[in-house]
């Protein structure tokens, strides 16, 4: 199971507006906490609306590398934002770009970047006719998306399909048929990694954590293994631990237990 923290985005409002003003104690030690929390990646977006993120993006890497030693996922639709980022980059280990899909015009930009820096890279499954409605759509795009990329040299275990939730409110089965694309995926493509956006399930509902806490539950079992998610939520990194336990990823539940242990899990 990768943990990825997702609370360095500038969509974020204090986020948005420590980035603007360079607010590094602020960012530093937002950085500093999810990585105590668990986190083996983190995500880093600078999209500010009022920003420079050609500018911001490469300076929030550097800072948030200064803090934690963990690889982290560089998260922009901006290529020259991304180019600038990469160009700071200095962990071991590869980066996860976000994203890359089969739209035609982003794929064109992405596509070169990705296979020159031999990124990590998550997948999004749609392309320029939008989120396909039927699993079978999803995985054709997946097929084709896959196969360019690993006759690129990018390795299997590089690529993280991103199967797109929408939300039970408006789409009432949403959430079946992104678990079932999530045991599709994961048959067809078993060295590859499967994420998704958690929290879009339950988008226009009360009691949003609960919905997001139960569907991420039955998305681990169908198997999920990337978490893009707040890692300070406790009562939700306490279901991702229960599930990794149920579902036969915590062999001998030596994390649940530690878990346990160190006070992590909330009843």
């Amino acid at each position: 199971m990768i943990l990825i923290g997702e609370s360095i985005n500038g969509t974020i409002p204090g986020v948005g507006e420590a980035i603007l003003n360079r607010d590094e104690p602020f960012l530093r030690k937002l950085a500093k906490i999810q990585y105590e929390c668990g986190a083996h990646f983190l995500d880093i977006n600078a999209g500010v609306a009022s920003g420079n993120e050609v500018e911001d993006l490469p300076w929030l890497v550097e800072i948030v590398q200064k803090e934690v030693s963990i690889p982290l996922m560089i998260d922009s639709a901006n290529p020259e934002a991304l180019k600038a980022a990469l160009s700071v980059y200095c962990h071991s280990e590869p980066p996860i770009l976000n994203s890359i899909s089969g739209e035609k015009e982003k794929w064109d930009q992405l596509f070169p970047l990705v296979t020159e820096k031999k990124c990590k890279t998550v997948v999004l499954l749609m392309d320029d006719q939008g989120i396909p409605k039927t699993i079978e759509e999803r995985l054709g795009i997946a097929k084709k998306l896959y196969q360019n990329l690993v006759q690129a040299n990018i390795p299997p275990d590089y690529i993280f399909f991103d199967i797109l939730v929408l939300s039970v409110a408006v789409e009432p089965d949403a959430a079946l048929v992104a678990l079932e694309t999530i045991k599709t995926i994961r048959s067809n493509f078993p060295q590859s990694h499967i994420t998704c956006g958690v929290s879009n399930v339950s988008m226009g509902l009360p009691a949003r954590k609960l919905i997001n806490r139960t569907f991420l539950t039955m998305a681990i079992a169908a198997g999920l293994d990337t978490l893009l998610i707040d890692v300070r939520d406790q009562a939700l990194m306490s279901s991702t631990y229960a599930s990794k336990a149920l579902a036969n990823q915590d062999p001998y539940c030596l994390e649940y237990l530690k878990a346990y242990r160190e006070k992590k899990i909330l009843l």
